[in-house]
């Protein structure tokens, strides 16, 4: 969700984009205005880049690689804090509604709705999954829990994976992972793991989204400047698998990822100020790097 900006956030912003090291980062397109605050990002076969905005536009926006919008589908839902996207395998849509910078609510969804490449009409009215979290007693929590927003989530087989963005106080650096059924219906998530992203301030480590590569060998968790690339896993035991951090070359408040292919990620990220971001851009793996894992 947008970020309450103050003058020490900007100014951190800007010196860590300075003295950030060289990790070749791609803009490919500035992104239209409305879509100043994009939250999420997916990707279909026909080469259309979706995306999202996290408030007032209960809207899943198409994009070519330009950035240029090719269509609008409106949702007959509503948009309390819209933050990530995901497909399942059979291209069904997932739209994460658990935006919850203030640790409260108890109206936390994920919209689904077909391949928006087979749709037709320009309103659609989502499937609803609802959910709430088994460790959550009190709304808000004591300042010391405040681990249950959420901005990341992939999907996989007939699940969603949820990874939390921590705002505990102190700040702990936990990021929970809780799993769900893709289908309709009411639910308590599961809490299945969890994952110490090293020190760090929040703003240094707290995660603003997730994809899953196409062969799923591969899971990235987004931060504003560095990406948490998990691989060589077995089914959905993320951490137990070979871990690399990727320092990038330009610190924003991304928010949006997803994999073109298994080596090739488009990324975008929030207009802050009328000063940073506000683009689309990619991201290539150093497939030295990333040895394949069979």
């Amino acid at each position: 969700m947008k970020m309450k900006l103050t003058l020490a956030w900007l100014f951190a912003l800007l010196v860590a984009s300075a003295s950030a090291q060289n990790n070749e980062l791609v803009k490919i397109a500035s992104l239209p205005a409305k879509l100043h605050e994009s939250s999420g990002l997916e990707y279909t076969p026909d080469g259309t880049i979706w995306t999202i905005v996290d408030s007032n536009h209960a809207t899943l926006f198409g994009l070519d690689s330009t950035g240029t919008m090719v269509k609008a589908i409106h949702l007959n839902n509503l948009n309390k804090g819209w933050e990530d996207l995901s497909k399942d395998d059979e291209g069904n849509f997932y739209i994460g509604d658990f935006g919850n910078n203030s640790n409260d609510r108890k109206n936390l969804k994920i919209y689904k709705i077909p391949d928006p490449t087979q749709i037709q009409e320009s309103i659609v009215t989502a499937e609803i999954i609802n959910f709430s979290y088994p460790d959550q007693k009190s709304f808000p929590p004591p300042a010391d829990q405040l681990n249950f927003d959420m901005d990341a989530m992939v999907c996989l087989n007939d699940s969603i994976f949820l990874f939390s963005k921590n705002r505990t106080k102190p700040y702990t650096g936990y990021s929970k992972v809780y799993r769900l059924p893709n289908k309709p219906g009411t639910y308590i998530a599961e809490l299945i793991d969890s994952i110490y992203l090293g020190p760090g301030t929040m703003l240094e480590t707290w995660i603003t989204g997730a994809a899953l590569s196409p062969d799923k060998s591969m899971l990235t968790l987004l931060t504003h400047d560095k990406l948490y690339v998990f691989h060589c896993f077995t089914g959905s035991k993320f951490f137990t698998g070979r871990k690399s951090i990727i320092k990038l070359n330009h610190y924003s408040q991304k928010e949006g990822i997803v994999f073109r292919n298994d080596n090739i990620i488009y990324l975008s990220d929030e207009k802050t100020a009328n000063i940073l971001g506000g683009n689309l851009y990619m991201y290539k793996f150093d497939n030295e790097a990333f040895i394949k894992c069979h």
